[in-house]
């Protein structure tokens, strides 16, 4: 309970930053609808170059799991995933500065931010290639895996994440390579708050309740009106999840810009709780 209680003021804090710009829900609103596009052109693409040679192969959706494994396959993934985190990461970073600049008191503006992930293209295409390659990586190993294995992964994956949780900020304000800019965001998380991580907060067990009320929404809409209520609540629920969502990647760059900043000069933004940032993970022993 105390985490959550934790994490709960932390995503009112964030919130309230959020509130007094709304603009900074644009990223993910942009983010989401750019990633849908990219993934239907990238299908609609797979789908006219592959599907003959699909066919004369005798692949149907029955020893599709098998093929499924084949390298072809496995390539088409990469580029999948390439795409899709270019798109998030170039987002995240115009969310991130303008953020940012909020929290040190500047003005910047919606298309400020995009030009300050524009400048950063490069190395964004570099990142994304590294975090598609490791993804990729650590899929495969799973599936490969004995369920000892599975979990060993998993750990490995917690570690990645951690490690990476800088790398945003890092990739708009530093000039680094993907490389330095991994080095400089687990350098940067070790020197704050030590390598002893204790997950002092979570941002998505908070968005995890939050998600009840949309439940609520359709049950209620289906007591009421019945099977015509299951629609019409359905269709509430989905636009509940929706504003949810965005808000939720909002707040999360918000927060993710604050720590940043306390990580490099241990001044806690505007806005934020001293205690609270301090103790986001296990203080440094």
């Amino acid at each position: 309970m105390g985490r959550f209680s934790r994490s709960w003021d932390l995503v009112e804090e964030s919130f309230a930053i959020l509130w007094q710009d709304k603009q900074l829900m644009l990223f993910p609103v942009l983010s989401g609808i750019s990633c849908l596009i990219v993934t239907l052109l990238l299908g609609a693409s797979g789908l006219a170059i592959f599907l003959p040679a699909l066919r004369e192969s005798g692949i149907t959706v029955h020893n599709f799991q098998h093929s499924s494994r084949s390298p072809e396959f496995m390539a088409t993934l990469f580029v999948f995933y390439l795409a899709n985190y270019f798109v998030i990461v170039f987002f995240n970073v115009a969310l991130v500065g303008v953020a940012n600049s909020r929290l040190t008191g500047g003005n910047w503006t919606f298309d400020q931010g995009l030009q300050l992930a524009w400048t950063r293209k490069w190395v964004i295409l570099q990142w994304a290639f590294v975090a598609a390659t490791v993804g990729m990586a650590l899929r495969l190993l799973s599936e490969r895996a004995s369920f000892v294995g599975r979990i060993v992964i998993s750990i490995i994956g917690v570690a990645w994440n951690v490690a990476c949780y800088f790398v945003v900020p890092v990739l708009a304000f530093e000039d680094v390579s993907p490389g330095g800019a991994l080095y400089r965001s687990a350098e940067l998380f070790t020197e704050t708050w030590g390598e002893r991580v204790v997950g002092g907060f979570s941002l998505g067990l908070v968005f995890f309740v939050a998600m009840l009320p949309g439940f609520a929404l359709w049950f209620g809409a289906t007591r009421v009106w019945g099977p015509s209520g299951m629609v019409f609540g359905g269709v509430l629920m989905g636009f509940y999840f929706l504003v949810l969502s965005v808000m939720s990647s909002a707040v999360q760059g918000i927060f993710n810009a604050a720590l940043y900043r306390y990580a490099c000069d241990k001044n806690v933004p505007a806005g934020f709780s001293r205690e609270l940032i301090q103790g986001a993970w296990s203080p440094k022993g």
